[in-house]
């Protein structure tokens, strides 16, 4: 990479000019995220070039949590070499993570980004499938008494955490943080309960004409009693009769049952997939 480009961390009053930045360019990674890139700030790994006082370049793979680092944003001037800038940052990148993270994961979103992926030593791990749901008929689903699904509040989100913590593997696990965005972001969110324990959830966004289903989970200990099926079945209910029958979700290609559950509740799938890309430290 030539001579008069510096890499320095991003710090907090980068932001006006990282915004300007990314608002212009068309080379932009930007990770599937419940928090906007920009909000990693003061986060590191968080680098950016520049020549002289102008940014051509920036860098996000910020870890969370801790031993996994999701590539989160990723951006290059077209005037300049994108292979030249990934591999300067992703090299930096490495050293700041020394021994604390194992593996960095990256979305396959943009068929230029993949190209870099590819030449880096980055395999591809799964895909990520999306479902859509727009048919009318809801089959009911019976719920022992003894669980109760009701809207989730603030005061959920340490048992829904806890949950989450415990369904998901590193590389989709969410923080505290996120998980109180996802909630702020959500059209609808859910919880099932037994004895005040949290063992299922559901947050879901809206537009205008449909809806994701962005987050499910159930205690793994107690699948096979219909919760699952019940948190679908109420979501569907509720939007359907708010107007709104189109409703899509995304699930991992080897997760057999999160897509019989969406199979059975009348999902179907469609052409559109991601491939997650993984690269393991060693």
């Amino acid at each position: 990479m030539s001579s008069d480009i510096s890499l320095i961390p991003a710090q907090p009053q980068d932001y006006d000019d990282l915004s300007m930045f990314l608002s212009f360019e068309y080379f932009v990674h930007r990770h599937l995220d419940w928090r906007p890139s920009l909000d990693w700030l003061g986060k590191q790994p968080f680098w950016i070039a520049k020549v002289k006082d102008e940014i051509i370049g920036c860098f996000a793979a910020v870890p969370e949590p801790e031993r996994y680092a999701w590539v989160r944003l990723f951006a290059c001037s077209a005037l300049y070499s994108r292979t030249a800038m990934w591999q300067e940052f992703f090299q930096r990148c490495l050293q700041q993570f020394g021994q604390k993270v194992e593996t960095v994961g990256a979305l396959g979103v943009e068929n230029w980004f993949i190209k870099l992926l590819d030449s880096s030593n980055f395999t591809v791990s799964q895909k990520i499938i999306v479902l859509e749901w727009n048919k009318g008929e809801i089959a009911p689903i019976s719920l022992s008494d003894s669980f109760h699904l009701r809207k989730m509040k603030p005061s959920d989100f340490e048992g829904v955490f806890s949950l989450d913590q415990k369904c998901f593997s590193p590389a989709w696990q969410l923080s505290l943080t996120s998980m109180e965005n996802a909630f702020k972001q959500a059209g609808y969110a859910t919880i099932i309960e037994t004895n005040q324990q949290i063992v299922g959830y559901q947050i879901t966004t809206e537009s205008l004409s449909s809806a994701h289903l962005a987050r499910i989970a159930v205690d793994p200990d107690l699948q096979g009693k219909n919760l699952g099926k019940s948190i679908l079945n109420d979501l569907l209910l509720f939007y359907t009769h708010s107007g709104i029958h189109r409703f899509t979700v995304n699930t991992q290609n080897d997760n057999f049952k999160s897509q019989a559950l969406y199979h059975q509740a009348g999902f179907s799938e469609t052409n559109e997939s991601y491939p997650v890309y993984e690269y393991k430290i060693k």
